[in-house]
């Protein structure tokens, strides 16, 4: 099983990032690093390469690789 890291950004517009590498084989072993200040700036500087500025974000969590498949396939079924 391989958990992500996906970032949901407060813009108000539902935009999210989904970190694909790393991958964790569990959902203890991502969170730790998303609580890491070490691995934090790592993250913060991809963002910034990535959208050009600091975005505000809402919110950090992992997800299961094949449910957010699962989460994002409905979400762009329902709303086509």
């Amino acid at each position: 099983m391989n958990w992500l890291i996906v970032v949901v950004f407060a813009t108000g517009l539902g935009d999210l990032y989904v970190f694909t590498n790393p991958t964790f084989e569990t959902r203890q072993e991502c969170m730790m690093t998303v609580a890491d200040p070490y691995h934090i700036k790592n993250y913060t500087k991809k963002l910034t390469e990535e959208y050009g500025q600091v975005m505000p974000i809402q919110f950090i969590n992992c997800v299961e690789e094949q449910e957010l498949k699962r989460i994002l396939n409905s979400a762009s079924s329902s709303s086509v």
